[in-house]
């Protein structure tokens, strides 16, 4: 089970670190595990209270294998080869692990330079060998040309994980209309009904930014569509969001998302507890920088807006963590009336309250590449990760915007793909606990300016828990410190909440890898 972010508290501790931390929960590490190259990609829970399963993957793109893995506690009971090939022609067969209502799926992606198909099938929990038919979920012959697409799909599960739907966007030329199919399966992955629909606007103009099928089937997809650049003026917002509502009676209605006179630039739609519909995400006056955030509650039914709150971002937040330099020319920016808002804002999570408000997570993400040529005219490239700032805002349940924080976070990298990078999220009740990697020296500190850079090395390195509650305040603790000859760091991206009160976590050394389960007393 992918959890739903309404779940667990995380602190650790541990047999092989320094410091055993917090009492209120149980922590237990499993044995060493042979790198081989290889990495943990995903983890799935399918209701068993013991088990859970890894996708163990090798770092190597081509003749690189992949593993299902069955976990009994911390021990791995059986270990299934899965078929995953990518030849250097482009051609590839690769398998995607799902888990749906305590079922496991295999997914199968295969394409060629003629077709591109993905396919279903069971997979037996006990010998995690594939089981019953294979089943066609899309097919497409592909036409040639340098401007043609080739096809792709976007997939999206009911909370109740009853529904699962698959948005398949057609193959063809990057100027021809948009054309979908999409398709909606029970928990067992019946085919409940299916769906053909062209939007007014050319494929490659638009792209789908978020799907979400309500419990009865429903889907909507966020759309956003960009203006042609011979009709787009300089300088000006050359691109709208759509929600697009689908039945198995085709396209219901297609409703344009305003703020106003400010522009959106990125959002989230999701579905409350009743069903209703809510969105959030980052505006802007001018277009370009993250102003402000916005929240709405929209009819189901209508799609009118039962409310709208916007809360602009404060100087002092903005400025939160700039060196003295950057801040005088910030705030003098300001008294000119200029755009000062945050830049390279992403949107990480959109989590639902159960008293009916919302939680939006955004995080500062930079990566570039600079060139180098040497005097022989050798030219090499370096790419920098920096994965910064955490931004907290919570909404409450009569849509207004209650607070908005900024977690001080430096964290820069080269040449790695920020794979150390991020955070990794839990809840529990009224808290929001964001775990990272992290310099031993930002523990306790309270004052932004003061947060020191950590440049992924292991020297110096802590697990840090920052730990939010529902008015805002917030705490900053080392949780584990490595001992000198462990050299273990959390793979963020690895880490799984698997239930209410359990979730895994993934740690990462040069000699070899370590899951730790951990228990919520």
């Amino acid at each position: 089970m992918k959890a739903n972010i309404k779940i667990a508290l995380v602190l650790l501790s541990s047999s092989f670190y320094a410091q055993a931390q917090v009492s209120d929960f149980e922590v237990e590490w499993g044995e060493k595990i042979a790198v081989k190259k290889m990495v943990v990609a995903d983890i799935l829970y399918a209701g068993n209270q013991t088990e859970f399963y890894a996708v163990n993957q090798s770092l190597r793109v081509f003749k690189g294998q992949t593993f299902l893995e069955k976990y009994n506690g911390l021990q791995k009971t059986v270990s299934k080869e899965i078929g995953n090939e990518y030849e250097r022609g482009g051609d590839f067969s690769a398998y995607r692990i799902s888990e749906l209502k305590g079922n496991l799926y295999a997914l199968k992606s295969i394409g060629t330079k003629e077709s591109v198909s993905l396919s279903v099938q069971g997979i037996d929990q006990k010998t995690l060998e594939f089981s019953g038919t294979e089943d066609m979920i899309y097919n497409f012959k592909l036409s040639k040309g340098r401007k043609n697409t080739l096809g792709e799909y976007t997939k999206a599960v009911s909370f109740d994980e009853n529904r699962v739907a698959y948005i398949i966007e057609h193959p063809g030329d990057v100027e021809s209309k948009a054309i979908y199919t999409v398709k909606v399966f029970d928990h067992n992955y019946e085919l409940l009904w299916k769906t053909k629909y062209t939007q007014s606007y050319e494929r490659g103009l638009s792209s789908i930014e978020s799907v979400n099928v309500s419990d009865d089937g429903k889907v909507y997809m966020l759309t956003k569509v960009r203006k042609d650049r011979k009709e787009s003026e300089r300088g000006e917002r050359n691109y709208e969001y759509f929600i697009n509502v689908v039945s198995e009676n085709g396209l219901e209605t297609k409703e344009k998302l305003q703020l106003k006179d400010n522009f959106i630039l990125d959002l989230e739609l999701n579905i409350d507890n009743n069903g209703g519909l809510m969105c959030g995400g980052f505006y802007s006056k001018e277009g370009y920088r993250s102003d402000g955030v916005f929240f709405m509650q929209l009819d189901s039914k209508d799609f009118s807006v039962k409310s709208e709150s916007l809360k602009e971002f404060e100087l002092d937040f903005i400025t939160d963590g700039m060196t003295k330099v950057s801040k005088a020319i910030t705030k003098n920016r300001s008294k000119k009336g200029k755009e000062v808002g945050l830049t390279n804002v992403e949107f990480r999570n959109f989590i639902v309250k159960e008293d009916g408000g919302a939680i939006l997570v955004g995080e500062y993400v930079n990566i570039y590449t600079t060139y180098t040529t040497n005097g022989d005219g050798t030219t090499s490239s370096t790419t920098y990760y920096n994965y910064d700032d955490i931004y907290v805002i919570s909404i409450n349940d009569d849509g207004g915007i209650e607070w908005a924080k900024k977690i001080r976070k430096k964290q820069q990298s080269t040449n790695d793909n920020g794979r150390f990078s991020s955070f990794f999220l839990v809840v529990n009740h009224n808290k929001l606990h964001f775990i990272f990697n992290d310099n031993k020296e930002n523990e306790g500190v309270q004052n932004a300016q003061d947060i020191l850079k950590y440049n992924l090395r292991i020297k110096g390195s802590v697990l840090m828990a920052v730990s939010i509650d529902s008015e805002g305040k917030y705490s900053r603790e080392a949780l584990v410190v490595p001992e000198k000859g462990e050299k273990m760091r959390l793979r963020p991206k690895s880490c799984e909440q698997i239930s209410d009160d359990e979730f895994i976590l993934f740690s990462v050394s040069k000699k070899y890898n370590k899951f730790a389960r951990v228990k919520v007393k």
